[in-house]
Order: structure tokens, then C-alpha cells, then sequence
């Protein structure tokens, strides 16, 4: 198989996975646990944030969006953008996961594990593929488009 292939059947998993998670469990409180969308709403009640992390908390129902961004570019066959764009929502998912997984617990509400770490998990997975098409589209020969092959061989012959 070839590297763009691997890199595309990655990325794909990746932002599956990364949407799966943010819809599992991500906080529990007695006997409710609530996804990421829900948890927000909450853990801004509670804990409040500011910043940077309020930014980032208020915009995360955008993060299905981002990656169907995602995936329209790469339908698009602009591979370099699409990897780049994901490299952002991999970032993005998974800063907002790791910081929920570093979070104590406050009263009875704490952290459910399965929603961050599913989350986290296809993060990796998308960053993953992002830098393999990358180093697919840089190195000519390795899997990048034509045009990016040609360009090599524009740069090999005038040397």
C-alpha cells in the first residue's frame, strides 16, 4: 500500500475517532456522566475559564466542522492543506482532551477517562497522517503528487 494511502485510511480513522470520542463520556456526576459538549457548560459553571482556554472551550461544537474541513480539502486533492488543517484540529482535540484528562476532580463531578482518552487517541491518529502526507508531499518519489514529482525533477536538473 502505498504511503498516501496509509496516510489517507489514517487521517480518515483519526477524525472518526477523534468525533466519536468528543460524544462519549467525558465528566460524571453521581450516576450522569455527559459528553464533551455537555461537560462544558457544566465545568465553565463550576470551575470558569479565561483566556486562551475559554476561546478554545467556547468554540469546540465548531470541531465537527473542522474536520469535515478537513476531509473537503483533502477531497479537493489540496494534500498539503488538508494536512495542515489537520494537524490544527489534531492540536486543537487534543489539548482540550488532555486537559480535561489533567483535571481534579471538583466535588462530585469529575473526569470520565473514556471520552479524553478515545479523543486523544484519534488525535494522535490524525496528526499521524498529517505528517506522513507531508513528508509524502516534501519528498518527491515518496508518494506526493505529480506535480510535486515534477518539481523534484525541475530541482534534481538544475542543479
Amino acid at each position: 500500500m502505498s504511503p498516501a494511502k496509509v496516510a489517507t485510511a489514517l487521517g480518515t480513522a483519526g477524525l472518526i475517532t477523534t468525533l466519536v470520542g468528543t460524544f462519549l463520556p467525558w465528566l460524571q456526576s453521581g450516576g450522569v456522566r455527559r459528553n464533551s459538549y455537555t461537560s462544558f457548560g457544566v465545568l465553565r459553571r463550576l470551575i470558569g475559564f479565561h483566556g486562551a482556554a475559554e476561546a478554545t472551550i467556547r468554540i469546540w461544537p465548531l470541531l465537527g466542522v473542522a474536520c469535515a474541513i478537513v476531509v473537503l480539502v483533502a477531497l479537493a486533492g489540496l494534500w498539503r492543506s488538508a494536512a495542515g488543517l489537520g494537524l490544527l484540529v489534531a492540536a486543537w482535540s487534543a489539548t482540550v482532551a488532555g486537559g480535561a484528562l489533567a483535571r481534579d476532580p471538583v466535588g462530585p463531578v469529575r473526569v470520565d477517562l473514556l471520552g479524553p482518552i478515545v479523543t486523544v487517541l484519534g488525535s494522535t491518529a490524525t496528526a499521524a497522517a498529517a505528517i506522513l502526507t507531508l513528508i509524502a508531499q516534501i519528498r518527491p518519489g515518496t508518494g506526493g503528487t505529480l506535480s510535486d514529482r515534477a518539481a523534484g525533477a525541475i530541482r534534481r536538473s538544475a542543479r
